[in-house]
Parts: C-alpha cells; structure tokens; sequence
C-alpha cells in the first residue's frame, strides 16, 4: 500500500470512528476531532482494517485461483460493467455466477464482523478488544443476528448504490467530479453513522438488562 493510501485511510478512519462514537453516545451532527484523536483512531483502525482485508484478500485470492477468475473488489466491478460484462461471456455463466456469490459472501462476512470491531474501537475500547472475537461474537448475539444483518445490509445497500451512482456519472467530465465528492461524503455518513445507531443500540439494550437484573435483586 501506497504512503499517500495510507495516509488517506487514516485519516478517513481516524474520522470516521470519531463520527461512530459521536453517534454512540448520542450525537445528530458531525463532530470536532483534534490531531490526537485522529491519529489515535486512525493507526488503531487501520491496523484492524488491514487485518480484515487481508483475509478477505486472501479468501479470494484462493477462489480465484481455484476458479481461473482475476482478483476482484467490488467497485472496481460496479465502476468497470463494461470489463465486468466481459468476463461473464469469456466464462462459463455458471461458474461466473458462483464466482460472484462467493466472492460477494466473503466480502460481506470479512466487513460484517470488522464493523463491530471497528465500533468497539470507537467506544473507547483498547485495540486488543477490537481482535477479541469472543466478544464481537456475543455483542452480534446481544443485538441479534437477525436484526443485525438486516440493518448491516441495509448500510451494504446503501453504499452500493452511491458507487453505482459514482461510476454511472464518471465520464461526465466536471459533472463526475462533483457527484463523486457527494456520493463519497453521503457513503462516508451512511457507514459510520449507521454503525455508531447499530452499536448504540447494543449498548441500550446492555444498559435495560443490567437495569432489570439490578431490579430484580
């Protein structure tokens, strides 16, 4: 990874757990960060974002080679149809299509769970919480695997669509550039501050129980 990537991630993840936690404890606007926090969230987040994504690279990676298919991201996909298009009729439709379906099932399951880390982190939580999976696994119980899912999909959705919009207007010339700071910002908002309301929840519903287990003693 590039040194200007990895400068640009830090500081979109050091902000943007800044904005999961405002959220967290109840924020509605974007809030004030300073250098410290910033760097504090960002080198943390990084460090569990490039745990997540190396095995998630590395998941598709073996699927690709076991299935004769180039290495994918999903946005490159959305923002490159054309080449997409391309490869479906140079493979057989079937094997492109299970091809897809799990590599789409690994990108979602790697994000899933890296969500939650990610939010244990803006909590204010060490960065060995974060890579404790007993507990990531028992706050997706707490909030319900159903429920979590759903809203998690409805984040998934969200940001697809955004990229979609960002790649159908990218040959507009000035038109791209702003559509695509707007679906960038809007994408940003969505995931962080659909985490912090998802993890929010969580510790509402943590607060109730202890509150009934405290009245019932």
């Amino acid at each position: 990874m590039k040194t200007t990537s990895v400068i640009v991630l830090l500081v979109i993840l050091g902000y943007g757990l800044k904005v999961t936690q405002d959220v967290i404890n109840g924020g509605t606007s974007l809030p004030k960060i300073s250098l410290k926090e910033l760097l504090n969230f960002g080198v943390k987040g990084t460090i569990v974002y490039t745990f997540y994504l190396t095995i998630q690279a590395s998941l598709l990676g073996l699927i690709s080679l076991a299935m004769n298919f180039p290495e994918f991201e999903l946005e490159e996909m959305i923002l490159n149809l054309h080449e997409t298009i391309e490869l479906f009729f140079e493979h057989d439709p079937i094997s492109f299509i299970l091809f897809i379906i799990l590599g789409l099932l690994i990108v979602y399951g790697t994000i899933f769970f890296m969500e939650i880390a990610l939010a244990i982190l803006a909590d204010g939580e060490t960065l060995k919480a974060a890579f404790d999976f007993k507990r990531i696994k028992r706050t997706v119980e707490t909030i319900g695997w159903k429920e979590y899912a759903e809203d998690y999909t409805k984040i998934v959705a969200a940001v697809v669509i955004l990229v979609f919009i960002n790649g159908y207007f990218h040959s507009y010339g000035w038109i791209s550039i702003i559509i695509g700071v707007l679906t960038d910002i809007l994408a940003f908002t969505v995931e962080y501050r659909g985490i912090g309301n998802i993890y929010r929840g969580y510790k509402q519903k943590i607060n109730q129980e202890t509150a009934l287990e405290d009245t019932s003693n």
